[in-house]
């Protein structure tokens, strides 16, 4: 009987419910995270030690890396040209020291390894993290490999995705959740979890006014957990950042969270001075001083008090701007919380109100430097090490006269930005592009064409043109040299003299950028899906060619179902949201049919899940096996 029993509770042990998500088929992989959202995996070329197995691996693909001795043995140095740094000085608190650390795979998570490489290969996934040390890990895993882990994927914000979108797309699309207030903010992708943010229903007061933080499980359709936080007075258009295990959200209110990304536990804040914590207390909290007051921001001449924009996470750190017109770096940690590295108070005639755009970085001279665009049409160059000043520029129209609004940049090859101004509307009348240089500012050729966000890949950069009465009237064929009446549509751009490879002709407005993935070209309209043919439609658009790969409509929507941002792409799927408050899953995958209403909500699978009847069934089978047992003893 004692062996029976012993048997079958080593059975019951192993029946645990468990998620829909395929776990890793035993091919061994060798991840290269950058730590700034960027991400390269590698077959493994296995070998007799861990160095010789990692050499061998990224050398095969191209991959320069180099080591160095360390106490008694051998540690990475440097791959792909990314070396340690240290951002801050001793002096500064949140001081942090960024280098390559090696994680192997325990079949669920990635558990830290001692920097010393030069031990015996054991197999089985590793990965190569730039990270400081302390609790970060890499949020892409063997499971998992594709991420998105902020406005626009990465520390640069380039909108280029290295994974794979679908090739059709089915209809009823494969799921939606929808809720009070709109969604503005980039969807975000990580251990195939989908995170986003939700704004308070305009207007409203009470517990409709707060803004929410979404996590969803696409494979289950539900959703795995969520919270609010304070209203700020304004709609919530950030994105969050995800750091490892952990997710980081800056917001209107002026505060800055960190939760964990599993559970929504709290686990930090950053809040403004003169205010308490929201979600900490206070042995978690941390204080920073807020400086909107001062005279160069108030007379601004385009001013929102919008709080803190989107923020980016590199070399360990935490980047972002704030509608002060100040520039913040703070190191952020599950265990340690919030710590200030640096702020930049730009001079006087740099300063202007930062609106929901986040800093860029880029490589300048073998250097991170951050890159800032304000609502006063100026751009400021800083160290991203020390926040120590480059150069500021107030930029201009062709006109001579100021730009309204800085509204995108995009990081170039060859040490050069791209550059995208308006006049400072929601919905700008006017605006243009401009190729700059990186080392000092000046411009390197400027068009009137008022762009959205682009995406720029290898030589050329992709992006949806509005015409304007002000802007240009036509465009010059790359091939032929000729000019073409210019239209409103998306566009294929030579960056080095923003000649035209082709055009995509259409009167739907797109404002919220385009994502370039593997070939292809991907945009939301602006306009709902009320608008017919001008409005609610997902693109796909072949980079190559313009030509049209498909299309699709969003539902459900309503009137005022605007579309903020561009699509996130990744695991074969595109993910979308709008004004009218719903996150889309568009893919080759049909959806269930549901009833279209102005507020859902979606009900759980619950205990109907598969993984939690074969546990009843089992733990059925166990009992009357014990009573078979106990009689026949």
């Amino acid at each position: 009987m004692a062996k029976g029993l012993t048997l079958l509770l080593l059975l019951l042990l192993l029946a645990v419910p468990v998620s829909s998500a395929d776990g890793e088929d035993g091919h061994e992989r060798l991840l290269v995270d950058f730590g700034n959202g960027d991400v390269r995996w590698y077959d493994v070329v296995p070998s007799g030690s861990v160095q010789d197995t990692l050499e061998g691996t990224l050398s095969s693909a191209g991959v320069a890396m180099e080591f160095e001795d360390f106490q008694d043995g051998v540690r990475v140095l440097s791959v792909g040209g990314r070396n340690p740094v240290t951002v801050g000085s001793e002096s500064t608190p949140g001081m942090q020291e960024c280098s390559w650390r090696l994680y192997s795979w325990n079949g669920v998570s990635w558990d830290p390894e001692p920097y010393d490489v030069d031990l015996e290969y054991l197999g089985g996934s590793m990965a190569l993290g730039f990270y400081p040390s302390g609790s970060a890990a890499p949020a892409s895993t063997p499971d998992y490999e594709d991420v998105w882990t902020s406005f626009r994927g990465n520390s640069s914000s380039d909108g280029v995705s290295r994974s794979y979108g679908p090739d059709s797309v089915a209809v009823p699309l494969e799921w939606y959740n929808a809720y009070q207030g709109a969604v503005d903010s980039s969807i975000l992708y990580a251990d195939g979890l989908i995170y986003h943010t939700v704004a308070g229903v305009y207007g409203s007061v009470g517990m409709e006014s707060l803004a929410w933080l979404y996590c969803l499980d696409p494979v289950n359709k539900q959703v795995a957990w969520s919270l609010s936080y304070s209203d700020s007075g304004n709609i919530e258009i950030t994105t969050p950042v995800i750091i490892g295990d952990t997710i980081v959200l800056t917001s209107g209110n002026w505060h800055v969270y960190c939760f964990d990304r599993f559970t929504g536990e709290p686990l930090a804040e950053l809040y403004p001075e003169g205010s308490s914590p929201d979600k900490c207390n206070m042995a978690r909290s941390t204080e920073y001083k807020v400086m909107k007051g001062d005279a160069p921001v108030v007379r601004d001449r385009i001013h929102v008090n919008a709080g803190v924009t989107n923020a980016v996470y590199e070399n360990g750190a935490l980047y972002f701007n704030a509608s002060d017109g100040v520039t913040r770096c703070y190191s952020v940690d599950r265990e340690e919380g919030f710590q200030e590295i640096w702020t930049h108070v730009p001079e006087d005639s740099l300063r202007g109100c930062f609106y929901y755009y986040p800093p860029y970085l880029a490589e300048l001279g073998g250097e991170r430097v951050l890159v800032s665009g304000n609502y006063s049409g100026r751009l400021t160059c800083v160290s991203a090490v020390d926040g120590g000043p480059v150069w500021g520029r107030q930029m201009h129209d062709l006109s001579g006269n100021p730009v309204g609004a800085v509204t995108s940049v995009s990081v170039c090859p060859g040490e050069r930005i791209l550059v995208c101004y308006a006049d400072g509307g929601m919905t700008s009348s006017r605006g243009g592009i401009m190729l700059v240089d990186l080392r000092d500012g000046s411009v390197i050729w400027q068009k009137g064409l008022l762009c959205s966000k682009p995406a720029v890949f290898g030589d050329r950069f992709y992006s949806y043109v509005t015409y304007t009465p002000d802007g240009e009237r036509s465009v010059t064929d790359h091939d032929t040299g000729a000019e073409r009446e210019l239209v409103s549509g998306y566009y294929s751009f030579w960056l080095s003299d923003c000649s035209m490879g082709w055009v995509q002709d259409t009167d739907a407005l797109s404002i919220g950028g385009v994502t370039y993935c593997d070939g292809r070209v991907y945009s939301m309209d602006y306009s709902p899906g009320s608008e017919g043919s001008l409005g609610g439609w997902v693109w796909c658009i072949d980079a190559d060619t313009g030509t049209v790969v498909w299309k699709a409509k969003v539902s459900p929507y309503g009137g005022s179902a605007y579309s903020m941002c561009a699509p996130t792409v990744a695991d074969g799927k595109v993910f979308v949201g709008n004004d009218y408050g719903a996150v889309y899953v568009i893919s080759e995958t049909r959806g269930i049919p549901r009833d279209s209403t102005s507020d859902i909500t979606y009900e759980s699978q619950g205990l109907a899940h598969w993984s939690w009847i074969a546990l009843f069934a089992l733990l059925a089978a166990f009992t009357l096996c014990v009573v078979k047992l106990y009689r026949g003893a």
